[in-house]
């Protein structure tokens, strides 16, 4: 009796030791595989110049178009545009001129003084607009 036991222990043992190892196996490919997908994606911030709601709005609906833009966001109260896009597909500098053409600065800066800029605007009041009109 006491070997039947034993040996459905080692049995448990070995194959919860099989089991966690396909875990650990199968994590790490989801890992490389999400890195892989990351490969030739950029990350953009800049400084705007943007006064209300309304020139937020223009502004995402212009980039979120473009080319190669994955994940945008356009934040009219910390004057800040963050862009992640594909590098194969686009560049910061044609991005900077879309911004440029509707009439807004585009001033590069870096990842941290983006979190800062919008860190700071936390609490801040987002007007709706400039009037009724808008621009």
């Amino acid at each position: 009796m006491y070997f039947v036991i034993k040996l459905n222990h080692l049995k448990t043992t070995h194959m919860k030791r099989i089991i966690l190892g396909l875990v650990i196996i199968l994590a790490c490919g989801l890992v490389s595989q999400a890195e892989a997908q990351k490969k030739g994606k950029a990350v953009v911030c800049f400084q705007s110049s943007m006064d209300c709601m309304n020139c937020e709005q223009t502004l995402f609906e212009q980039l979120r178009f473009e080319k190669g833009v994955k994940d945008l966001k356009v934040d009219h109260v910390s004057n800040t545009i963050r862009i992640e896009f594909k590098e194969k597909k686009n560049d910061e500098k044609s991005l900077a001129s879309v911004i440029q053409k509707k009439g807004y600065k585009a001033e590069k800066i870096s990842r941290e003084k983006y979190d800062t800029l919008v860190k700071e605007s936390k609490g801040k009041k987002h007007d709706e607009g400039h009037g009724s009109g808008g621009h």
